[in-house]
């Protein structure tokens, strides 16, 4: 027993206070010297307010955990129905767990699906991408060649101007 509690039976008084016996704990017959007793007496009085202390504080967690329990049932409907079930994690019958399963599975096809529309998507976007830049490398080159095709127009308008003015060539 002194193994235990780390020898802190002395408190007492060494063997002369608590005495273990073969059914376990109990008082020994040799009377207490008034030291003796004034000193397990503090001790059991030491003790015993922290003990007290302990529960107070245990009692104080306890109502702060009753109170957001309250709140987290106020917020939060679906635990109230779980009603004095509460040390329960899993509730669910067989059943019920193979329907979850089942919409987990059909969840999850539902999810690859949008997953494979979506990468097909972004392929598409990449491809559109890459048609608006060659339609626009295109344009730009449209634009060039009409503004070579205006100077040439503008050219040809010169030299017929100038060869109205001077048939001989």
């Amino acid at each position: 027993m002194e193994s235990l509690f780390g020898g802190q039976l002395g408190l007492l008084g060494g063997n002369e206070g608590l005495k273990e016996d073969g059914c376990g704990v109990g008082w020994s017959n040799s009377p207490l010297s008034e030291d003796m007793y004034s000193a397990s007496h503090f001790a059991l009085i030491s003790a015993y307010q922290d003990i007290k202390t302990r529960l107070a504080g245990l009692e104080r967690e306890n109502a702060d955990i009753k109170r957001k329990l309250k709140i987290y049932e106020i917020k939060f409907p679906m635990i109230s129905e779980f009603g004095d079930d509460r040390n329960s994690y899993c509730s669910f019958e067989p059943k019920d767990t193979a329907l979850l399963q089942s919409e987990n599975g059909s969840l999850q096809q539902r999810v690859n699906m949008l997953t494979l529309e979506l990468q097909k998507g972004k392929e598409r976007e990449e491809q559109l991408e890459d048609v608006i830049q060659a339609y626009e490398k295109i344009h730009m080159e449209k634009s060039s060649l009409q503004r070579d095709l205006d100077k040439m127009w503008m050219m040809l308008d010169i030299c017929n101007h100038i060869c109205e003015l001077h048939p001989q060539f």
